[in-house]
């Protein structure tokens, strides 16, 4: 899944050299359902650009396995599934530390980017195409831990697709397992409803980079982002364009879904707390 970055929407327009858009209609009529196809196509189209979101991606892995690493029990304890694997971050930095890792997404094509990295650097992950909400692929009793990092479940269109989504996670738990996700903190997002959010910049080898991102709200809740990533090529300036759809939950909110989807002994971790650059969900299946 998108790494959830900031970034914001300048004023001068931006060449669209290489642009993926597809329209969401306004309402509520409908719209989970062109949701998961917006999203999936965001994906589709996100997977060979995905690392330039990161300024150093290969950094960014060893950062993000290190945090992660100190939640999680040793190696040794049982596989990992990463239920929202993306093109591999967390996925990869994980099996670097000495973790069985199993990752799926509902991107093919994201899944054949985390496959080709994970050859590339001689690690030895699994990953497959699977949904989150049904985990179909993945067998029931075989994980001490599932994860979903990157702001992933927000995806999900409605409380009870994000109670399906975690009791699928608790009953592919080990007794002692654990589910973690992270999640952007939203609460301050409903309160100011931004419309768009800081850029990042970034320098390749003295060529520029611009990270942001613009947000159209559809209602209270939802809202369609739309991701640019522009850069500073051999050929002039060329910006990329992705979008697709999130709903602003907060991480109270998530807590009480899992909740009710049985997970127990659940805690919210602020980002100040663990390094991590979005608040992250611990809960046990039990």
């Amino acid at each position: 899944m998108l790494c959830d970055v900031y970034g914001m929407a300048l004023l001068s327009h931006f060449p669209s050299a290489d642009s993926f858009r597809s329209t969401v209609p306004e309402g509520n009529g409908g719209l989970a359902e062109m949701s998961d196809a917006v999203n999936q196509r965001l994906y589709e189209a996100l997977a060979e650009h995905h690392h330039l979101i990161f300024e150093d991606w290969d950094a960014s892995i060893r950062h993000q396995g290190e945090i992660i690493a100190k939640l999680l029990p040793q190696p040794e304890c049982g596989p990992i599934l990463d239920a929202a694997c993306g093109i591999g971050t967390q996925s990869l930095a994980l099996a670097a530390l000495g973790y069985s890792v199993e990752g799926s997404d509902i991107s093919s094509a994201v899944v054949a980017r985390a496959e080709r990295e994970c050859a590339v650097r001689g690690l030895d992950c699994k990953f497959r195409v699977d949904d989150m909400r049904t985990l179909t692929a993945a067998p029931p009793s075989r994980y001490s831990v599932v994860m979903a990092m990157d702001n992933a479940v927000p995806h999900l269109e409605s409380d009870e697709e994000i109670v399906t989504a975690f009791a699928a996670m608790r009953t592919r738990l080990l007794p002692t397992g654990k589910v973690v996700i992270s999640v952007r903190d939203y609460q301050r997002h409903l309160e100011e409803r931004p419309s768009s959010l800081p850029p990042r910049f970034y320098s390749d080898g003295g060529r520029r980079r611009i990270v942001f991102q613009i947000w159209d709200w559809i209602d209270q809740r939802r809202y369609r982002f739309h991701l640019y990533v522009t850069r500073d090529t051999s050929q002039g300036w060329i910006t990329h364009h992705f979008e697709g759809t999130y709903r602003a939950v907060t991480t109270e909110e998530i807590a009480d879904l899992a909740k009710r989807a049985g997970l127990r002994e659940i805690a919210v971790l602020p980002a100040r707390d663990t390094g991590f650059y979005q608040p992250i969900i611990v809960a046990t299946g039990g």
